[in-house]
């Protein structure tokens, strides 16, 4: 890894007694402690990483706050706050660490696009980005939906097109978003588009062809601890995928050093 390298997705998931899960929730997590995850990095070699708001919490954000605070300065943070939420609310997130809010509309619970661009005001002045992990197929103008949100945003997971075939229609679409430099996307998870085993030949050619694209809008990923996947992940599968994708150390560096070290702010 190169020095300074970023992951750029992970969730802590803490004792559901001191954590309780959303009563709506699609699938049953695993518990993922914040030490278990610092390990993770120390043992790949890398010196940052962005906490992620999982579904299972809802709007309820204390265990990836507590995590931050307990990470001293190594982790910053993605929260889903509540709609609700006002700008002193998110302002305090801002002094624990959280740099973005997430829209997931893939699993139930999650925070609608509409609030993230009421909120755009505030989030440019905090220097916030927005982070989605949505369905975006049956959006007719997917240039004029990012832009809605007036601040940057970065896709989860590359997107989540049907199938990681770059000429697949969402792909394209995709593609020409990143190329044209309307938002960031996660080069993770491809175990989520995969229709072959680890480590996942069939997706090279959509990460690959997001880094042709433009690599200073790619950030990379553990996705860790691969939370409702059909079978586990191994830490070696990761690396080699990512070698597969991304052998070049000069583009290695853009896209886990540089480009996360911007969109952080270096917080």
């Amino acid at each position: 890894m190169p020095e300074g390298a970023w992951d750029c997705h992970a969730h802590v998931l803490g004792e559901p007694g001191r954590y309780p899960l959303a009563s709506g929730r699609s699938y049953e997590p695993p518990l993922a402690t914040l030490e278990e995850y610092l390990a993770l990095l120390d043992d790949f070699g890398i010196a940052r990483g962005v906490l992620v708001q999982p579904s299972v919490y809802g709007f309820d954000n204390r265990c990836l706050l507590d995590a931050l605070d307990r990470a001293d300065g190594r982790l910053v943070g993605v929260a889903v706050p509540s709609p609700d939420a006002g700008r002193a609310d998110l302002e305090a997130m801002h002094d624990r660490g959280v740099r973005a809010v997430r829209c997931n509309r893939i699993n139930p619970g999650g925070l609608p696009p509409e609030v993230a661009v009421g909120w755009a005001p505030l989030l440019r002045d905090l220097g916030w980005h927005v982070e989605l992990h949505v369905d975006l197929a049956p959006l007719a103008d997917l240039a004029a939906f990012v832009e809605g949100f007036g601040v940057p945003v970065v896709l989860d997971h590359m997107g989540r097109p049907a199938t990681a075939r770059p000429e697949e229609p969402l792909a394209r679409r995709l593609l020409g978003l990143v190329r044209d430099g309307a938002c960031y996307v996660k080069l993770s998870a491809a175990y989520r588009l995969t229709r072959a085993p680890a480590p996942w030949s069939d997706v090279a050619p959509l990460a690959r062809a997001f880094l042709a694209a433009a690599p200073a809008a790619c950030l990379w990923a553990t996705d860790w601890p691969h939370v409702d996947t059909p079978s586990p992940v191994a830490p070696n599968d990761l690396t080699a995928a990512l070698d597969a994708w991304c052998p070049e150390p000069v583009v290695r560096r853009t896209l886990m050093v540089e480009t996360p070290e911007l969109l952080y702010g270096g917080a």
